[in-house]
């Protein structure tokens, strides 16, 4: 009889018609025969400890055996001073007590499906993780698959000081040597569980690589997870040396919806469930961190188990099976996820004296972490700080983050820990990045944050870095995370540090970032330059970003709910996301421990990597004086010294670099005005390259870019269009184009609405100057009249065909939504807008629909703060120029 559960008995009935989930090619030692729908009742509650318990106690039927196979994931040290690694072992010994004494004693197997350790929590974190596998020695765990953090510290760490402290093996079939094939560590174990002989197959993600920092692994092979089980599985099958094959997988389902909704959006866990050979009877998963408990179909008609028991010891999943005695034949099973016990440790140690060992070892571990708090892990050279002084002159009071609006060295040192730990996975991630409400503490030379003043450090701890500095800057447990997003995504990110026009957040970026904004424009307009290595960011190109799992969370796409602090911009177009599960508070450890050992400390930096440009003129004249102004040049966190100088070069596209001169900086030290300075005889196009000077006891420079072309021919501004005004850089770029001459007054006309011809004119002269009409298109645009080519144009490339009545009225004003629908017309862009409308007052059936949410998903414009478009608003003669240049800026000159 092929093993079959009880409860999908019913279900069959219930859910009967379900969607198969989508084939896939499945591995070659994989069975091939097309999959029936996997039936599911779905991801599967939990019970709690204590049902769980009471219903392990029943008997198994006459002429019957039952054995229990029990799994736990990603522990991950979860040991704390809630004693939360006690209540787990009470989890197990109650439910193991209880089905022991009605089945026999022996008759439970407990395993676990990887990541016992690394990316610990602290206490388990700060000891090595020896407290959990202590623990887990004396909680008796039979085996465990090896996951991703098992190798966190290396291959030989795993193979010797992890092993030497276990009294259990980690399995990994699929971690193989590179030429004899054959597995590095142990594939599988055979127990005998009251007679039942079970066999265990325990496999590492596929991408084990990518998800541990671990360089030790000495160039050994990772295989298919699944291939590599069915191997091992068709080997103990032919031998007959099992009765029972259970496969304990280290990854499973992204989520935990219904199953076949998991199996589409996974080829992972597809093969898993429905790849995995017709010999396991059981399945476990793991990594994925997700609660569920499902009945699935092979494609033999044979029914089985798939379970992932969360993180972190919160359930337990337990697989009863019904067993003939005499055959050992399987004759069905039940499956559940039991919770976490909330008994009080004291008293769960009381009624067991293996959850006593268990309470004995964690509260020495605890005890053992207070000690540790003090450990010295580095020197600290100088205060890192944020502008908590800012913080405290404003309120009163010290508060984490500081003000948060603000650059700070804290800030952009936890940036370039992040990207310095990450890059051991990923050597190519380009940038990292941090939250300013993730900085938690202070990093302080002789003082410690301490409520309501600061203290005075212990004399030993001066100029010191302990562990407790590290928890108590990094206490969420955030992970390190990876991903891949467009250079306009990073430019959306920056933008977001205003909101509603004023800054309100700024983020800690490492030192390969520089940026330049001017308060003065509109928001999603402010940020005028950005730099990697000093290179200018491509809009259209993918760059890696290194940063915590809270930046880097999607799960708000699509919801109601906001991006994390507002950040939307990381999840615009982000691809390859990869959680490396490593925990901030240890990145930041090492992190430490590395600086210390190579530079003899950690510093702050007070070099900015975002300074205001003001007034820059996009074009000037060999030997006109320059218009531009810098400001905010010094950061706000202990230490800063104030700028005292910048030396300006110019750049040239090709060639060599000219000096410009050297201006002193206000008396302020914030500002510093090159009015006075001007232009080189060099022509052409290129940067001015701005070196700010301080006076700090690292005598530290910031560098600042400005693109600027020198042309012998470049007109004056127009009078309305002042360096620094409102529209400057589009209105600038027009004329330097030549695509306007303005008005006879020497005005652009910046705020005057603009008609419909006027508006193709511009459109017109950018695209297509060269198009010979033939023709009059409409009969109220003749051939003389002053637009007729470019409405000609627009007739003839189905930009615009008028109104019903046949005319064109080229002297009506023109809207958003009209000016819109021109320009995505005129560009044609392959767009598809979404199915759900982005604007409160723009329907998906609006004529513009698709035109405004192209301009929407390039961010050439992106509404109101009030989510509306007001598509019916007349736009301004300004407001046409920047949707060109954006376009040319953003799009075309990116492309």
């Amino acid at each position: 009889m092929p093993l079959q559960s009880r409860k999908s008995l019913l279900a069959g009935v219930l859910t009967a018609g379900l969607v198969a989930a989508p084939a896939v090619a499945l591995p070659a030692s994989a069975t091939t025969t097309e999959s029936p729908a996997p039936a599911s009742t779905g991801a599967g509650a939990s019970v709690s400890a204590e049902e769980a318990t009471e219903a392990a106690a029943a008997p198994a039927a006459e002429g019957t055996e039952k054995i229990s196979l029990l799994s736990f994931n990603d522990f991950h040290g979860a040991l704390s001073d809630g004693y939360s690694g006690t209540q787990f072992a009470d989890t197990v010994e109650g439910y193991r007590t209880a089905f022991e004494g009605a089945n026999g004693e022996g008759s439970t197997l407990l395993t676990a499906a990887g990541d016992l350790i690394g990316a610990s929590q602290s206490v388990s974190n700060a000891q090595q993780d020896e407290p959990t596998l202590e623990i887990m020695n004396a909680l008796g765990l039979d085996v465990s698959a090896a996951g991703n953090h098992e190798f966190d510290k290396g291959l030989d760490d795993l193979t010797g000081r992890v092993m030497d402290i276990a009294d259990f093996d980690f399995l990994a079939a699929n971690f193989v040597d590179p030429e004899t094939k054959e597995p590095v560590l142990t594939d599988h174990e055979i127990f005998e569980v009251d007679g039942v002989n079970v066999a265990v197959i325990g496999a590492v993600p596929n991408n084990l690589y990518a998800t541990t920092t671990g360089a030790g692994l000495e160039g050994n092979e990772v295989i298919d997870l699944v291939e590599a089980v069915n191997g091992v599985a068709q080997e103990i099958e032919a031998a007959g040396t099992a009765d029972v094959i259970m496969a304990t997988y280290h990854d499973g389902a992204p989520g935990n919806g219904d199953l076949a909704t998991e199996v589409e959006n996974s080829s992972v866990f597809d093969s898993i469930v429905n790849g995995t050979d017709e010999s396991v009877d059981v399945i476990f998963n793991g990594h994925t961190h997700q609660e569920y408990d499902y009945d699935t179909t092979t494609a033999g008609g044979k029914e089985r188990p798939v379970m992932q028991a969360g993180q972190s010891g919160n359930l337990l999943a337990a697989v009863e099976l019904e067993i003939d005695s005499e055959t050992k034949e399987i004759l069905g099973y039940t499956g559940e996820l039991i919770e976490r016990s909330t008994q009080a440790p004291e008293e769960a140690a009381a009624e067991s004296e293996v959850t006593a060992e268990v309470y004995a070892l964690e509260q020495a571990a605890v005890a053992e972490f207070e000690e540790l708090k003090n450990t010295v892990i580095g020197d600290i050279d100088s205060s890192i700080t944020t502008d908590y002084q800012t913080r405290i002159e404003e309120t009163g009071s010290w508060g984490a983050g500081g003000t948060r609006r603000q650059e700070t060295t804290l800030g952009n040192w936890a940036a370039n820990a992040l990207k310095d730990r990450i890059s051991l996975s990923n050597p190519e991630v380009d940038l990292g990045v941090t939250n300013s409400g993730g900085l938690r503490s202070e990093l302080l030379y002789d003082q410690t944050v301490a409520s309501p003043a600061f203290a005075d450090k212990p004399a030993d701890l001066v100029g010191k870095v302990s562990l407790g500095d590290i928890m108590d800057f990094a206490p969420f447990g955030n992970t390190l995370t990876y991903f891949d997003i467009p250079g306009s995504s990073i430019k959306q990110v920056l933008e977001e540090n205003w909101q509603d026009g004023n800054k309100a957040l700024h983020l800690g970026w490492s030192e390969e970032l520089t940026w330049t904004y001017d308060e003065s424009r509109e928001q999603d307009d402010k940020v005028t330059g950005i730099w990697i290595s000093g290179e200018p960011v491509d809009m259209e190109q993918m760059y890696t970003i290194g940063t915590l799992s809270f930046l880097a969370d999607t799960s708000w796409v699509g919801t109601e709910n906001s991006a994390p602090d507002g950040y939307e911009g990381f999840a615009t177009g982000q691809e390859n996301q990869v959680d490396l599960g490593i925990m901030d508070n240890q990145a930041f450890r090492e992190y430490v421990q590395a600086e210390t050992a190579t530079a003899g400390h950690v510093r702050p930096d007070f070099a900015k990597k975002a300074v205001e440009v003001k007034d820059a003129m996009g074009t000037v004249a060999p030997g006109e004086n320059l218009s531009l102004t810098l400001d905010n040049l010094e950061i706000d966190s202990d230490g800063a010294g104030e700028a005292t100088s910048v030396a300006v070069a110019f750049q040239p596209a090709d060639g060599e670099a000219v000096e410009v001169g050297t201006v002193e900086v206000a008396s302020d030290g914030e500002s510093a005005d090159l009015s006075t300075l001007q232009a080189p005889e060099s022509t052409g196009a290129g940067e001015l390259v701005m070196t700010v000077s301080y006076d700090d006891q690292y005598e530290s420079t910031t560098e600042v870019r400005s693109a600027l072309t020198i042309d012998e021919g470049s007109p004056e501004n127009f009078t309305d269009n002042a360096p620094g005004s409102r529209h400057f850089a589009p209105v600038r770029w027009m004329q330097e184009q030549g695509l306007t001459n303005g008005y006879s007054d020497g005005s652009f006309g910046k705020d005057r609405e603009i008609s419909r011809g006027e508006s193709l004119a511009f459109v017109y002269r950018y695209l297509d100057p060269e198009f010979a009409p033939e023709g009059e298109p409409f009969p109220d645009v003749a051939g003389e009249h002053t637009h007729y080519a470019p409405i000609a144009w627009a007739q003839a490339n189905e930009i615009s065909q008028g109104y019903v009545d046949g005319q064109f009225k080229p002297a009506r004003e023109v809207t958003r939504g009209e000016f819109a629908s021109f320009l995505y017309r005129a560009v044609d862009p392959e767009h598809l807008g979404p199915e759900q409308t982005e604007f409160s007052d723009v329907p998906t059936g609006d004529a513009a629909y698709q035109a405004i949410t192209w301009l929407a998903s390039e961010g050439l414009s992106v509404g109101y703060s009030d989510g509306s478009y007001r598509s019916d608003r007349h736009i301004t003669r300004a407001e046409v120029a920047t949707l060109l240049y954006r376009y040319e800026t953003m799009i075309a000159n990116e492309g």
